[in-house]
Formats: C-alpha cells, sequence, structure tokens
C-alpha cells in the first residue's frame, strides 16, 4: 500500500526509489502527470512478467438526501488510484520459488481490508500460481466503488426528476425549472459514465491479457487455477458492463429531463405569447372601428352639434346623415381590406407548408 504516486517536491526522492527497487516504467508516473483517465500494459522480461495498470476512477460524492437539490458547488470528490503487479515466475517446479509484488497507490480501506483477508485465508498460495486473483479483488473493490457512485447520482437525479415532471404537468402558465441544479446532475452523470467506461475497459484488458497468458505453453500446468481466476475476471467484467449500462441510462435520462424542462418553459412562453397577440387584436380591433369615425371627422372638420344659446337647444347639423354617409361603408372598406389581407396571408402559409412536407423528386 502506497499514497498517490502523484510527485511533488516533499515525495519526488521516495518514489523515485521506489520505482527504481520495483522496476516500475516511467510510463506508469508519466500517466498521472497528465491525468489520464484509463490505461493498462503489460510486458515480460527474462524469468518475470510485469503487469502494468493504472486507472482513474472519477466517484462524485453526492450527498444530498432523496427529495433535495443538488448543491450548486462543485463537491465532487475524485478517487484516484494505481496497480503495479510483478510475477517473478519460478525456474523450477515449485510453486515457492515463485514471487509476487504488487502496490496499490491511494487504495480504499474497503481495497485493504480485502486484501487483508486474502492474505489470511489458507488458499493465498493460489496468488503464487496466479496473480491475477489479486487483481479479481482489485476489481470487486473498483466495482463498489462505481456501484456506489451509481447508485449516489441516481438518488438525487430521481429527485430533481420528480420535481420536473410535477411542474411540467400542472398546467400553470407560469412555471420556472432549478436549471442550476439540472446542469449540476447532469455534470455528476456525465462523471460517473466516463469512470464506469474507464472500469469497464480495465476490466477487459485484464481479461484479455490474461486470456493470452493461460495460452502460453508453460502455465498448462496452472491451468486449474487459472481457468477459476479467469472466470472470476469475467463475472467482474459483466458487473462493470452492468454499471457501464446504467450509467448510459442516467446520462439519457438526464437528457430527457433537461429537454423536457426546455420544451414545456417555451410551451409555456408561446402560451402567454398566444394570449398576449388576442389581447392585442382586441385593442387592433377597437381601433380599427373608431378609426374612420376619426379620420372623417376630421377631415371634415365641421361642427355637426351647434347649441342654441337663446332657445337652449341643440341643433343638428342637416349634413350630419353625409358625415354616416361617409363612415360606413368606409369602415366596412377598412375591415373587408383586413379580411383579404388575412386569406390571402393564410393561403401563403398553407402553400409554402405544402411545399415543404412534399416529397422532393430528383430527376
Amino acid at each position: 500500500m502506497a499514497p498517490l504516486d502523484t510527485p511533488t517536491p516533499q515525495n519526488c526522492n521516495a518514489l523515485q526509489a521506489l520505482f527504481s527497487h520495483l522496476g516500475i516504467p516511467s510510463e506508469f508516473i508519466a500517466e498521472r502527470i497528465h491525468q489520464v483517465t484509463h490505461s493498462f500494459g503489460q510486458y515480460q522480461e527474462k524469468n518475470s512478467d510485469h503487469e502494468l495498470a493504472q486507472g482513474v476512477d472519477g466517484k462524485p460524492s453526492i450527498q444530498d438526501p432523496p427529495g433535495s437539490q443538488p448543491s450548486q458547488e462543485e463537491d465532487d470528490t475524485w478517487l484516484k488510484s494505481g496497480v503495479f503487479l510483478r510475477w517473478k515466475q519460478s525456474t523450477n517446479d515449485k510453486d515457492d520459488a515463485s514471487e509476487v509484488d504488487m502496490i496499490i497507490f491511494n487504495p480504499t480501506v474497503s481495497l485493504q481490508k480485502n486484501l487483508e483477508s486474502l492474505v489470511k485465508h489458507p488458499d493465498w498460495r493460489q496468488a503464487l500460481e496466479d496473480p491475477y486473483c489479486l487483481l479479481v479483488v482489485v476489481l470487486d473493490s473498483l466495482f463498489k466503488q462505481v456501484d456506489a457512485a451509481i447508485c449516489k447520482v441516481h438518488t438525487v437525479l430521481r429527485s430533481v426528476e420528480h420535481s420536473v415532471l410535477e411542474k411540467a404537468g400542472s398546467g400553470t402558465t407560469r412555471v420556472s425549472f432549478n436549471f442550476v441544479a439540472m446542469y449540476n446532475i447532469a455534470k455528476h452523470v456525465i462523471h460517473v459514465h466516463k469512470s464506469s467506461s474507464a472500469a469497464h475497459l480495465s476490466a477487459c484488458e485484464v481479461l484479455e491479457a490474461h486470456r493470452q497468458l493461460m495460452l502460453l505453453p508453460d502455465q498448462l500446468e496452472r491451468s486449474k487455477v487459472m481457468s477459476g481466476v479467469h472466470g472470476l475476471i469475467q463475472h467482474k467484467v459483466t458487473l462493470l458492463e452492468g454499471c457501464k449500462l446504467r450509467a448510459q441510462s442516467l446520462d439519457s435520462r438526464a437528457q430527457n429531463m433537461t429537454s423536457l424542462a426546455f420544451n414545456t418553459v417555451n410551451q409555456r412562453d408561446s402560451q402567454n405569447m398566444k394570449s398576449d397577440s388576442q389581447s392585442m387584436k382586441v385593442i387592433a380591433v377597437v381601433t380599427m372601428v373608431f378609426l374612420p369615425a376619426a379620420t372623417v371627422g376630421s377631415i371634415c372638420g365641421s361642427q355637426f352639434f351647434n347649441f342654441d344659446s337663446d332657445n337652449h337647444k341643440m341643433l343638428i347639423s342637416v349634413d350630419f346623415g353625409f358625415f354616416w354617409a361617409v363612415t360606413i361603408p368606409l369602415t366596412v372598406l377598412v375591415f373587408g381590406v383586413y379580411i383579404l389581407w388575412r386569406r390571402l396571408k393564410g393561403n401563403d402559409v398553407r402553400l409554402l407548408e405544402r411545399r415543404r412536407m412534399s416529397p422532393k423528386i430528383s430527376p
């Protein structure tokens, strides 16, 4: 067990001595510097089989209980770890001559306990026959980390998704969504999807490397033990594949939730604009009713009503009938022009829509 292999001025000398003692290639620490999400490799030397496996497991730590909104701060904790396995095979038929060295950088507490239990197990010598059984323990710990992260993200996503569905189905004209919370949960979903994909890819490459090892002629004597280990690795691959599928499902649900929120807001805004348009139409109609009368009155510029101060009577001009004779036909004309314009505009829109929907026939 060792701390994270990120070089710092304080641990640079210690890491260099450790890497030199175990023969760890420089590519191992170079990947940490470049923040590689996933990597796996192996190489073989004389009388030794070196395994290089390193992965970065991003595990968003979301502590919000069900029904609450995710915090707006970036509260994700990335768990980074690396594994190096060296196997010096025996040159004779005795397994005691074999030597297995495995170093885990930044292991989790559960992984440490599992490895301690494996050391105390009566069948611990199987690690000398097939060291890949140690990687089975590592993959099992990796599966539990990814599974726990997916469960946490699913809990928060379900609460936000339920809130969005309730607001979308409320039917109210004014609705608002917490888009900051949806962005935050979508960010965690992307991280979990990335982590589950990297973990599944690591398990697949471990399985392929073990399969190639089983095909070597000098490993036939260990075929029984290796077959059992190979089956365990296959099981871990299927478990991580299930986590990957669950993460993909969460990603799709997050996208659907965001699309539903945006479409609901656009629909409500469209309804509000339609209501405002109806109000403006009423105002326009009222204006059209009084517009001809106001126009005729201003054009004529004559007084149709006179007040007789002597007799205290109001006198109506003989031209008052002429006023209505001009105003009423002009009002009808204005409404007729408006209706004709609406019909012509509607025909043009339907013609354009028909042309757009009709299939194009190529010559």
